[in-house]
C-alpha cells in the first residue's frame, strides 16, 4: 500500500471502533481479459484508473478509497445506514452505464454493497484483498496447479469443438491439504423433465466404516468454520476441473457447486471465494449452478437478496439446501432463488413412501412454483420415493438409486423413468461398499 493511502487509513480509523464500509466488485473481468489478449495488463490499468477517478468524484473529501483484488474499498467519514447503501448503488449503477459507451468494456459491470464492520475487521478485509500486481504467467506442465489453485482455462471457450484441445491443468496426485474428507466425487443428477443426466452434484466424501459421508458430514470437529471454507475452495475447483475433463472430450454437462452460506456471507471470505468462481469464462458459467447450504434460519432478508443476486453472474441458476421438511419459502421472495432442495433422511429412503412423506414434498414444490422455481431432492434410494416425487412435479433428483459417485463427471445422457427403476444394482452401486 502506498504511503499516502497508509497515513489516510490511519487517519479514517483514528478513534473509532466501527467504520462504515462500501465495497465494489468488478463482474465479467475474465471475459474482457480473454478479448484484451496481449493487450490485457493496459485494459486492466485504465479499468482501474478510470473507476478510480469517477468513484473519488463521488465521494466526500474525507472518504478513503482503496484498491483491492477485482475492485474497491470505501471508508465512509459520515454517511452510514441507508445514505451509505444509496451512495454504493448510485456509484456502481452509474460506472456500470459508463462502461457501456465504451465497445471493450460494454459486458463490465459493477456490483456494490455497504456494512458497518469494526476496524479490526475492515483491517482484515484490506489485508486480504490486496491486488496482485504481477499477472502470473498461465500454468504449463512443469507448474500445473495442485489441490486448491483454480485450474487454467482455455483462451478461448467455444460451444462447440471437434478436436477440442487438452485443458491446461493435470490433477494433483498427492493432497496438498490434510483434510477430513478422502476424496470429491460427482454424483449424477437426473431430470425428469428431460428423461436425462443432466448434472452431477460436486461434493467431498468420506467412507467411515464402510458408510459414505458426504460434504460437511466428513467433519468430526464441533468449530468447522476454517473447514467450512476450505472445503468450498476445493469442492469449487473439482468442479471446474471436473467440466474441463469432459468437455476436453468434445462433451457437456451441468455441475452443481454447494457452497456454506458462512463461507459468503462474510465480505472477505465471500471476496476470496468469488476469485476462484470469476476464472471459469462467461460462455461457460451457464453450465455451472452454485447451490447455497446452511441458509440461517434468521438470515435478513435484505442480506439473502442481496448476496444471491451477488452469485447469479457465476452460474445459471441459484440452489437453496433447506432442512427436509421445510415449505414456508415467503423468506426467499425476490431473492432470485432458481431450485429449491432438501435432502432426504435415509430412514425415509427405504420401504413404502408414507404419507407424512408425500405431504413434506408436496409442500415444498408447491411453495417453490409459487416462487416459479423448481425443486431437487438428494439421496434418492427408493424407486417407490421417485416414482411419487415425479408425481408431485420435483424435477432433478441424485442418489443411488439415480447412479454410483463418479471420480469425474460424465457427459449429458438420456435416462428413462423406468431405466433408473428397473436397472440392476451391482454390489459396487450399494452405498455400504464403496472401493476407494
Amino acid at each position: 500500500m502506498q504511503p499516502e493511502l497508509k497515513m489516510k487509513l490511519k487517519l479514517a480509523l483514528a478513534g473509532r471502533a466501527n467504520v462504515e464500509m462500501g465495497q465494489f466488485q468488478f463482474l465479467n473481468l475474465e471475459e474482457i481479459k480473454q478479448k484484451a489478449g496481449p493487450d490485457w495488463l493496459n485494459l486492466r490499468a485504465k479499468i482501474y484508473d478510470v473507476s478510480a477517478h469517477f468513484i473519488e468524484k463521488r465521494l466526500d473529501p474525507d472518504d478513503v478509497v482503496f484498491r483491492c483484488q477485482g475492485g474497491f474499498l470505501i471508508i465512509f467519514s459520515a454517511l452510514s445506514g441507508d445514505a451509505a447503501a444509496q451512495k454504493v448503488t448510485e456509484i456502481s449503477t452509474e460506472l456500470s452505464a459508463f462502461f457501456l459507451g465504451d465497445q471493450t468494456l460494454k459486458t463490465l459491470k459493477l456490483v456494490g454493497e455497504s456494512r458497518s464492520v469494526s476496524a479490526e475487521e475492515f483491517l482484515e478485509i484490506i489485508a486480504q484483498a490486496q491486488p496482485q500486481e504481477a499477472e502470473p504467467n498461465p500454468p504449463t506442465r512443469a507448474n500445473a496447479p495442485v489441490d486448491g489453485d483454480p485450474p487454467a482455462w482455455a483462451e478461448s471457450e467455444p460451444e462447440t469443438v471437434s478436436t477440442p484441445a487438452p485443458p491446461r491443468w493435470t490433477q494433483s496426485a498427492t493432497k496438498t491439504h490434510a483434510t477430513p474428507w478422502d476424496e470429491i466425487v460427482f454424483k449424477p443428477c437426473w431430470d425428469a423433465r428431460n428423461n436425462a443426466v443432466t448434472h452431477h452434484l460436486c461434493v467431498a466424501r468420506r467412507v467411515i466404516n464402510g458408510w459414505p459421508a458426504y460434504g460437511r458430514d466428513t467433519f468430526t470437529v464441533l468449530d468447522s468454520r476454517p473447514l467450512n471454507r476450505l472445503l468450498d475452495h476445493s469442492v469449487a475447483v473439482a468442479a471446474q476441473r471436473g467440466f474441463q475433463h469432459v468437455h476436453a472430450e468434445g462433451g457437456s454437462c451441468g455441475i452443481i457447486v454447494p457452497v456454506h452460506y458462512d463461507t459468503i456471507s462474510s465480505l472477505s471470505e465471500r471476496m476470496s471465494y468469488f476469485a476462484i468462481l470469476q476464472s471459469v469464462p462467461v460462455p461457460i458459467r451457464r453450465h455451472f449452478q452454485l447451490r447455497i447450504d446452511a441458509i440461517p434460519d434468521g438470515a435478513p432478508v435484505a442480506q439473502m437478496q442481496e448476496l444471491f443476486r451477488s452469485m447469479m453472474p457465476f452460474g445459471a441458476k441459484i440452489i437453496a439446501r433447506l432442512p427436509y421438511g421445510v415449505s414456508d419459502l415467503r423468506r426467499f421472495e425476490g431473492s432470485g432463488i432458481g431450485i429449491f432442495g432438501t435432502e432426504i433422511p435415509h430412514r425415509l429412503g427405504d420401504g413404502e413412501v408414507s404419507t407424512a412423506t408425500i405431504q413434506a414434498v408436496l409442500g415444498l414444490v408447491t411453495s417453490a412454483q409459487n416462487l416459479k422455481a423448481d425443486t431437487f431432492l438428494t439421496q434418492i434410494e427408493s424407486a417407490a420415493l421417485l416414482g411419487a416425487s415425479v408425481s408431485a412435479g420435483v424435477r432433478l433428483f441424485s442418489g443411488d438409486l439415480i447412479g454410483p459417485d463418479q471420480p469425474m463427471p460424465a457427459p449429458d445422457q438420456a435416462l428413462e423413468f423406468n431405466d433408473i427403476v428397473h436397472r440392476p444394482v451391482s454390489l459396487d452401486d450399494e452405498a455400504h461398499v464403496v472401493h476407494l
